[in-house]
């Protein structure tokens, strides 16, 4: 458990002004990293000759920050520094500099953050000896034994050695132009100085510089993606590989998806895109004590069957508990403006609906072995509720990694984020979708309601294809005149028309 952190000069051309210039920026990196380490802090300077120039101290890098002055010059091209937090189970009470990272062997310097858990079966495996009892002290020694400097070398020792959690950036001073990132779930980030022609890297973006300033005068960061290793060249190469096992193994075949489907328009729609392109399709189903749940569940399992694809059914009392949503029994429903208004803005939020029904389909494809998830989430009603916005998508996809155990990797779909409700119900016929077998209204009656959010974007929607809806509205015969004769204005296009060989 530690901050890492170190940088890369690109500029050839480095003065005793630009070194200067790079050294307090490294200094404040540096003390701001010591948030995640304060039992002992190293730095590990490589100069353009190949040279390692070591400082280690006992102490925490505050304490001993302008001590690295001393190993700056115009001959420096790296740098890769750590701030040990020491773990419980890794509790030395007499440490020597040895225990303090950054860990050096013969020709390679290594700066880790996290757990390495099979350090001493490493050891007896490849007969190789750790300078320290630190599990980090075993990285060096395997990489100068095993590994034969390609990325794709390493990107297998990796994944297939090293079991535990990691963040790490090696140097080799036989190559001093190179600099290695890789981690698995922990934090990484770089930052581009295109002025000095300096990378800078640290465990948190906001070690790198203050988010909280105007975006004008800052550098760009990047988040390392996790489950990735990148070589890194002053020669303006950066070279890249997943450590996700499936990516090494090519797991192409497998394409395991659950799809959270209400047995509305926009998920049933999915469902039957993901069958046709050749997916492996489960539907995930929430009875949450809404009103709609019975006919919900009456269409999920009919369109199951039509697509001969099976069901999880998860009945919970949590939204319940949870409160405040007409969905969910409190207050009505929003039928003002035969529907518009209720389409247009979120008066039946249910509080983080999403983000649970998520929560629970990445538990259930993590313990079952799904590879996708999947949802009807979609840019119209992006427009009213917040979790149904791509970015919300795109965001918990990047949490994922974080929120699953090692190695199981799950990705987040979102086949009709990009689409509106016609084009959702386009494509749907398209496809042959059983569109006739949705519940798309929030009332739980025999027949849609017809005035809700959900029912006016449905009829719209097909209104604007040109095609009939499938499914009955209980609606007398003066409001459908009513609600039509406001349809005037607008231009309907031509009938989809489908054909068969």
């Amino acid at each position: 458990m530690c901050s890492i952190s170190g940088f890369l000069i690109f500029n050839r051309g480095v003065t005793k002004s630009l070194i200067e210039d790079i050294k307090e920026e490294f200094k404040s990196i540096l003390l701001k990293s010591e948030e995640r380490g304060r039992d002992s802090f190293g730095i590990v300077l490589l100069t353009r000759h190949g040279e390692f120039r070591i400082l280690k101290f006992i102490d925490r890098v505050s304490n001993v920050i302008d001590k690295i002055d001393s190993i700056f010059d115009e001959d420096a091209i790296a740098g890769i520094a750590n701030c040990r937090a020491e773990p419980t189970t890794e509790f030395v009470a007499k440490k020597s500099i040895n225990d303090v990272q950054p860990m050096i062997g013969n020709y390679i310097a290594v700066t880790h953050n996290g757990i390495i858990v099979n350090d001493f079966e490493l050891e007896k495996k490849y007969n190789i000896v750790k300078s320290s009892r630190i599990d980090a002290s075993i990285i060096p020694p395997l990489l100068e034994k095993k590994w034969n400097g390609t990325l794709e070398d390493l990107q297998k020792i990796l994944v297939y050695d090293l079991i535990g959690s990691y963040a790490l950036a090696i140097l080799d001073r036989r190559k001093p132009g190179i600099l290695w990132l890789a981690t698995n779930f922990k934090p990484l980030y770089v930052m581009w100085d295109s002025k000095k022609e300096v990378l800078y890297f640290s465990s948190f973006d906001y070690y790198l510089q203050d988010l909280n300033k105007p975006i004008w005068g800052q550098r760009p960061i990047k988040r390392i993606e996790p489950y990735s290793v990148h070589e890194i060249s002053i020669n303006y190469t950066w070279r890249s590989l997943s450590l996700w096992k499936q990516d090494v193994e090519d797991f192409r075949k497998r394409k395991k998806v659950l799809v959270i489907a209400s047995g509305g328009l926009d998920s049933t729609v999915v469902a039957t895109l993901l069958v046709k392109q050749g997916f492996d399709v489960t539907l995930l189903h929430f009875n949450y004590r809404h009103r709609a749940e019975k006919k919900e569940k009456e269409a999920i399992y009919k369109i199951a069957q039509f697509l001969s694809v099976p069901v999880i059914e998860i009945d919970t009392n949590l939204f319940k508990l949870i409160g405040h949503s007409p969905l969910i029994g409190e207050g009505e429903i929003n039928k003002i403006d035969m529907g518009r208004e209720g389409a247009e803005f979120a008066h039946e939020w249910v509080p983080a609906r999403n983000l649970i029904f998520y929560s629970i389909a990445i538990a259930l494809a993590e313990a079952w072995g799904y590879d996708y998830i999947a949802s009807g989430i979609n840019l119209e009603e992006a427009s009213a509720y917040p979790d149904n916005e791509m970015e919300f998508v795109r965001l918990l996809d990047k949490v994922v990694p974080y929120a699953t155990s090692p190695q199981k990797k799950v990705r987040l779909l979102m086949p009709v984020g990009h689409l509106v409700k016609h084009e959702i119900v386009k494509l749907g016929l398209e496809i042959g979708a059983p569109l006739h077998l949705t519940w798309s209204c929030y009332e739980g009656g025999e027949k849609h309601c017809g005035r809700c959010g959900p029912c006016y974007m449905r009829r719209w929607a097909f209104k604007i294809n040109g095609v009939k809806d499938p499914v009955e509205y209980d609606l007398p015969e003066d409001f459908e005149k009513e609600f039509w004769k406001n349809c005037k204005s607008y231009i309907i296009p031509k009938p989809i028309v489908k054909t068969t060989k």
